[in-house]
């Protein structure tokens, strides 16, 4: 079945579960990277605000051996978990007052984004750009969150250097990094398997990799949402160097999370950056690659460089 026969024998199967007052159309939607998804959109008529679908995964799910059928129910079972029955007060992000407070920033690649940029405030850094968020945390939406535009920049009358003040301050605030070193996250997993009695043969794995501890940490947020950003938090970097004793390898594993890697003679920059880029290549959606390039804090000059 093509991705355009599986679309709309979707968007039939959809309309005949939905009462007859529901709407259902396709919407295209640009996504970080400059990617496009097809979003399923569900209108109840009793919200102003509705949840966003997007059909390419499940399309994918299909590809793999999902039926029809059974990617349906999923659709409909991940509507009803984030469908709306009120107006939701968008006040809360047209009103900066209200929205200052959750006002954050991320990280994303700034030549796969260039479109992007031109309506969106961000300042530059390294080949990246900082952007900005308004995160929006409710009962109602879970976690989600809106991206700033030039618009809204105009609207609020702010400066691009207004946000970056402002989302220094909330986000380390609102996303609290976590740091933990690889062993200690494998470990965590064997033990969910050892206590559903499974997985042997990682069990032994994570034995003998106890045996060196691993010299990789992984650096997110609590969220696990656009974590990469905490190499831009206020100290961070310097305080790890100064533990570990050494200068550090900055490894964009994804906008999520980066890998910190001490600087050793076990690994060199060339062999980092081809492995990053097998992994951006081989194991990641396109719109999670923040970058292809590995980089490197340096102690002596508190800074970063690639």
């Amino acid at each position: 079945m093509t991705y355009q026969t599986f679309e709309e024998e979707v968007i039939s199967r959809v309309t005949n579960i939905l009462p007859d007052d529901y709407k259902v159309h396709i919407k295209p939607v640009s996504k970080n990277n400059g990617i496009v998804l097809h979003g399923l959109i569900i209108n109840n008529g009793h919200s102003n605000i509705s949840p966003t679908i997007y059909l390419d995964y499940y399309y994918d799910e299909y590809k793999d051996g999902s039926t029809i059928e059974e990617l349906t129910e999923e659709i409909m079972t991940q509507y009803e978990r984030f469908a709306l029955e009120a107006d939701f007060d968008i006040s809360v992000f047209t009103d900066f007052e209200k929205c200052k407070p959750n006002i954050s920033y991320k990280l994303i690649n700034f030549e796969k984004n260039k479109k992007l940029l031109n309506d969106v405030p961000h300042i530059i850094y390294l080949d990246l750009a900082i952007v900005f968020y308004c995160l929006l945390n409710s009962e109602q939406l879970e976690t989600s969150s809106i991206l700033i535009r030039n618009s809204h920049m105009k609207l609020w009358d702010v400066s691009v250097n207004d946000l970056f003040d402002i989302a220094s301050t909330n986000t380390p605030k609102l996303l609290k990094y976590e740091l933990r070193n690889l062993t200690d996250i494998i470990g965590d997993m064997v033990k969910m398997c050892r206590d559903n009695d499974t997985c042997k043969e990682a069990e032994l794995c994570y034995e003998d990799l106890q045996l060196e501890q691993s010299p990789m940490y992984i650096l997110t947020n609590k969220l696990k949402l656009y974590g990469a950003c905490c190499i831009l938090y206020k100290n961070l970097l310097e305080e790890f160097a100064d533990k570990v004793g050494s200068d550090i390898y900055i490894i964009p594993s994804s906008v999520h999370e980066v890998l910190l890697v001490p600087e050793s003679d076990a690994y060199n920059g060339e062999y980092l950056t081809e492995l990053v880029q097998e992994v951006n290549t081989t194991q990641l959606s396109p719109d999670e690659v923040l970058s292809d390039h590995v980089y490197r804090y340096c102690r002596a000059e508190d800074a970063i460089t690639y």
